[in-house]
C-alpha cells in the first residue's frame, strides 16, 4: 500500500529498533525528527512515519 519510492522513517528510541524494525527503515528517534530529517531524507520522495506510544 505504500509507493515503492516511500521513505520510511521508524522514530522509536534506539534500543527498540534495535530490537526490531521494518526493513529499509531510516531510524530516526522522534526527539530528533526536527533536526535530522531535513539532512537525512529525500524531500522529493513520499514519507512515512511510524512510531508507538509506551503509555
Amino acid at each position: 500500500m505504500l509507493p515503492s519510492d516511500a521513505q520510511i522513517v521508524d522514530a522509536l528510541p534506539s534500543h527498540e529498533y534495535n530490537a526490531a524494525h521494518i526493513r529499509r527503515a531510516i531510524h530516526i528517534p522522534v526527539g530528533h525528527i526536527l533536526r535530522d530529517a531535513p539532512t537525512m531524507l529525500d524531500r522529493a520522495r513520499p514519507v512515512v512515519v511510524y512510531c508507538r506510544d509506551s503509555l
